[in-house]
């Protein structure tokens, strides 16, 4: 890993000789789904997810570093939570130093959402980008957990208390008051982008509405600034700080990497999840994998009120 970000560094224009030896650029990488509290990281260090918690004390460890001149924010990620987006585009926006967003492979929907905040947006002509828009659900599983000899009851108080039980249907309440609450995290949505963008919100909406680009459509529109990789968004963010092309800059990289050990075994976080697993011993191997997809859809549809995600396909079988 030290010789790859060596050279990561060397083709960003990094080194140790320049009239600004001692400037910094960081690049702060955001990779995958976006969710509230800390990233999740396999034992090999990488990314299972973007949390909000890790990436904005990212951005704030960037921003304090005296010699970080410029913040590059290298997302790849298909969106994720509406909460967890808006906390880390709002700490990007108090952030006085350049911040430049260089799109990966797809940077859409929250993934847009975080890059908006940035003076520049960078893409790849081929970067799937765009899906401005909101999405939220549930899984109705009471016939499935009937078919397992599973059942459940449900105390309530308060005609809308079971918005998010994952066992009854929305009721036509409960629909209205899910279907408000999205029309007014997607007007904060394009708002913002019409602010970023300097664009109207009217036509923000237009191209919203879970539209995808590719980042070259996006440019003609006028979602992003330039077509360009990971290397042409360091040298923005050089210019940006006032470095010419020639200054030697050091890459610093963040979020820092995770122990392998601390990986496997966790760490004494207070924020870390407590997570529930089932283990039969493999004598009811559908079910195991029933309660596996329940974990999963709940990170999906209950962990926040609303989602913010790109289309997605979900096989139940």
């Amino acid at each position: 890993p030290t010789g790859f970000f060596k050279l990561l560094g060397l083709m960003a224009g990094g080194g140790k000789k320049g009239s600004r030896s001692g400037d910094k650029v960081a690049i702060v990488y955001a990779v995958g789904p976006i969710m509230t509290g800390e990233s999740e990281v396999d034992p090999f260090g990488q990314s299972d997810s973007v949390g909000s918690t890790t990436i904005v004390e990212a951005l704030h460890e960037a921003a304090k570093d005296k010699k970080v001149a410029a913040i590059v924010l290298r997302v790849d990620s298909p969106g994720g939570s509406a909460v967890a987006s808006d906390l880390i585009w709002r700490k990007i926006r108090e952030i006085e130093k350049p911040v430049v967003a260089s799109m990966g492979n797809v940077a859409a929907s929250g993934g847009y959402y975080i890059s908006m905040g940035a003076d520049k947006i960078y893409a790849d002509p081929n970067t799937i980008t765009g899906s401005i828009g909101v999405v939220g659900g549930k899984m109705a599983m009471k016939g499935m957990f009937g078919k397992l000899g599973i059942s459940s009851d449900l105390i309530a108080r308060g005609k809308n208390s079971g918005l998010f039980s994952p066992m009854e249907k929305f009721s036509d309440t409960e629909r209205e008051a899910l279907t408000s609450m999205m029309d007014d995290i997607y007007d904060q949505f394009t708002a913002k982008a019409a602010e970023g963008r300097s664009l109207s919100q009217e036509r923000i909406k237009e191209l919203g509405g879970g539209k995808v680009y590719t980042g070259r459509q996006a440019k003609q529109l006028g979602l992003i600034d330039e077509l360009g990789d990971l290397r042409a968004a360091v040298l923005e963010a050089k210019r940006l700080a006032g470095l010419s092309e020639e200054d030697k800059v050091r890459i610093k990289t963040y979020p820092e990497a995770v122990d392998f050990f601390e990986s496997l075994f966790g760490d004494n976080k207070e924020q870390r999840e407590v997570r529930l697993s089932l283990d039969l011993g493999g004598a009811m191997p559908e079910f195991e994998e029933a309660v596996r997809s329940l974990s999963f859809l709940r990170k999906l549809f209950t962990h926040e009120p609303v989602a913010v995600l790109m289309p997605f396909e979900l096989k139940v079988e």
